[in-house]
């Protein structure tokens, strides 16, 4: 039986959550204002490492199955930042276009710009991840940093280079 995309969503939002919580990281929901095919809410989940005043930063961004599964190994890694470095993972950037729902399409944007805000506040060199090959929307202004668009990871090897492009580990 295949399942329904609702409940694709659903399973790997719940996968991620449960990755945050085994690592020991908070994970922030952010309401996206569409409905699942279900009536039930959709969210954006969003979970940070490392110092909130870091100056290098990547931030991960996963926007379907694929690249679910890979913000949730990633958490499962315990993955050493420098000092200086910090993770920034957003699971479901769309939740309604992960859901396979109509979808406000300057929401992605909106809720980027207030990570962005939140998390990435002192980084002057940021390297954007898509996880899973999905494709990012327009990135909206980010902080005054020196902005990397890194190659979208598709696998473990992927992500470690990336990490590494930024961090040099």
């Amino acid at each position: 039986m295949v399942a329904s995309s609702q409940s694709v969503y659903r399973a790997a939002r719940r996968a991620f959550i449960a990755a945050c919580e085994a690592a020991q990281v908070d994970s922030i929901a952010r309401l996206h204002p569409a409905k699942d095919k279900d009536g039930k809410p959709l969210f954006m989940d969003c979970a940070a490492l490392g110092p909130r005043l870091a100056t290098r930063a990547v931030l991960a961004i996963a926007n379907n199955l694929a690249g679910s599964a890979l913000a949730a190994a990633l958490l499962k890694a315990n993955v050493v930042l420098p000092p200086d470095g910090r993770l920034v993972l957003i699971h479901a950037l769309d939740p309604a276009a992960f859901a396979r729902v109509p979808t406000d399409p300057a929401w992605p944007a909106a809720m980027l710009q207030a990570v962005a805000t939140e998390d990435l506040s002192k980084v002057n060199l940021l390297g954007v991840l898509p996880l899973g090959a999905a494709s990012l929307p327009t990135l909206p202004p980010l902080p005054p940093a020196r902005i990397i668009l890194l190659p979208p990871a598709t696998d473990s090897a992927g992500v470690a280079a990336a990490l590494a492009a930024i961090f040099g580990n």
